[in-house]
């Protein structure tokens, strides 16, 4: 049967984090821009990214992250079982980030005041707002021949390169913490404490026909299952979940 892994952040950084990553994987599958409405969506998701890093400054969080990463592997380095080649691998990288974040100003601002895209992103906000009798140019810009639209995508995506590999980098590592425990939800319920962790990662299976909503902060938290909503409105579930959890 098939398995769902869901994760949910435990503080306002990691929700960010999360939703940065999760922009990223759009802009990514939406590159090659080989219809219209490819285009469409990679411009959407893409306005969405500025958006978000524009609303929250991650450089300061992201800069103590990959401290705090590069603390915890000379740490490991001192345990004999470690991998040592994978270990100096990763704190290479943690090293080079932190010089780069440190260099870089905040993300996102010459994509901001971008020429091309700064008429676009007002327009992509509004209802219906990218019909193009409202925007000549994008109609113009989607007529190009395809390797320079492609050219010029990269090309934006390329100024955001430091923010996805260090926030890739950082999430990697708070998954890692983690090791997924089997558990029950008690009448589609479960609740404990965080000890200030960042994350919880939930693995169920679909054959239970239910999702997780999850309340709670770094200290503590509460995992209910519900289902979708019935005939009578019913959504809560009286029967016990086996799930799997992975506090990191």
């Amino acid at each position: 049967m098939t398995s769902i892994l869901y994760e949910h952040p435990l503080n306002e950084k990691v929700r960010t984090y999360l939703r940065v990553e999760y922009l990223f994987q759009q802009v990514t599958k939406l590159l090659p821009l080989e219809t219209e409405w490819q285009q469409q969506g990679f411009f959407t998701s893409l306005f969405s990214l500025i958006e978000v890093l524009e609303r929250n400054d991650v450089r300061p969080d992201l800069i103590k992250d990959v401290e705090r990463c590069e603390s915890a592997l000379v740490n490991w380095s001192r345990h004999p079982s470690i991998s040592d080649d994978m270990l100096q691998t990763m704190l290479q990288k943690a090293v080079r980030l932190q010089s780069d974040l440190l260099r870089c100003s905040k993300f996102a601002t010459s994509l901001k005041e971008d020429k091309f895209l700064a008429p676009l992103r007002q327009r992509f906000f509004i209802p219906g707002g990218t019909c193009y009798f409202d925007l000549p140019q994008l109609q113009y810009w989607f007529s190009q021949p395809l390797v320079q639209r492609k050219k010029a995508a990269q090309d934006w995506l390329e100024q955001l390169a430091l923010v996805e590999t260090a926030i890739a980098y950082v999430l990697t590592f708070i998954r890692e913490r983690g090791q997924f425990q089997p558990l029950i939800a008690e009448n589609g319920f479960f609740q404990s404490n965080t000890e200030q962790f960042e994350l919880l990662r939930i693995e169920y299976s679909m054959e239970y026909q239910s999702y997780p909503t999850i309340s709670g902060n770094r200290y503590r938290y509460a995992i209910r299952f519900m289902q979708l909503c019935d005939s009578l409105g019913r959504t809560t579930i009286d029967k016990a979940i086996p799930f799997k959890l992975a506090c990191c």
